[in-house]
């Protein structure tokens, strides 16, 4: 079961770890682009390798958790979400009306603008 105060921030990601280091890609629910988080080295401490497989298992597990943790902190800086239909979008994707009112997505935004509705975007 996932720990929901561990879910990451943007749904759609990729782990690109290895053995020894972590990343961590995040991408836009609108266009697709990914954003690469830093890489971050796995450490096994003073350890002396070889170290046991039991015990590297678990010193990776805890440090690939707090790495995805702070990747996804990274990523919530990068993406905006949408109000309207709750998409995590890149900054390219997101329109921000200079009033914090009406900031939505571009998909959005192209939606409302068919339908008439953009002046009551900008003027609640």
């Amino acid at each position: 079961m996932t720990d929901p105060a561990r879910s990451p921030v943007i749904s759609s990601h990729a782990d690109r770890s290895t053995m020894e280091s972590f990343a961590f890609g995040f991408s836009c629910g609108l266009c697709g682009k990914e954003w690469q988080g830093a890489r971050y080295d796995f450490n096994p401490g003073n350890l002396v390798l070889p170290i046991q497989p039991a015990i590297f298992q678990l010193l990776w597990n805890e440090q690939h958790r707090a790495a995805f943790d702070r990747a996804s902190l990274e990523a919530s800086f990068e993406f905006n979400r949408c109000p309207l239909c709750g998409r995590w979008v890149c900054k390219a994707c997101f329109y921000l009306s200079g009033s914090g009112i009406s900031d939505i997505c571009t998909d959005c935004l192209s939606r409302i603008k068919g339908n008439g509705d953009w002046r009551r975007l900008n003027h609640p």
